[in-house]
């Protein structure tokens, strides 16, 4: 197993792992603009992407915009070694706290974020569209917890 910092190159592999790992993965646009700007972090076996998380640094903070993890490769620690990796590189930055919002049905992720010491800080109601429902197009929405781990005690 490797960790990898990926560039524009990985474009169509990163692409092809969201759309196959997450039914609200992010368009190719967005995918772009990340590989060129953000610190996107990899992890491989055997060659094969199995997961990556993306990393946004602004002023004394640094942001996770995304932690995705391939369904063969999870319940594995894939996501946890990829978290524990961008809190590692944050302190480098001199980060004072890392930001990230997930959903609030997202039990797991919520359980690995808070077993980091991230806390809830905030609620955003109704913001993730949900995906439509097979007998009605009504998709509805779910609540973000809004999360931070500081770095200021650390």
């Amino acid at each position: 197993m490797s960790f990898e910092s990926l560039d524009i190159a990985a474009l169509n592999e990163v692409v092809e792992l969201a759309e196959k790992s997450d039914p609200y993965a992010w368009p190719l646009p967005q995918w772009r603009s990340s590989l060129k700007d953000d610190w996107v972090l990899a992890k491989r076996e055997q060659g094969v992407l199995v997961g990556l998380l993306v990393l946004k640094n602004s002023f004394f903070e640094t942001e996770l915009l995304y932690l995705l993890v391939a369904p063969k490769a999870r319940r594995q620690g894939v996501a946890a070694e990829l978290l524990d990796k961008s809190l590692e590189h944050s302190k480098v930055l001199n980060a004072e706290r890392m930001l990230l919002e997930v959903r609030a049905s997202n039990e797991p992720a919520i359980a690995l974020y808070k077993g980091r010491g991230f806390v809830q800080e905030g609620k955003r109601k109704n913001y993730y569209p949900l995906l439509a429902d097979k007998t009605t197009t009504d998709r509805g929405y779910e609540d973000a917890l809004l999360l931070a781990h500081w770095f200021i005690n650390d």
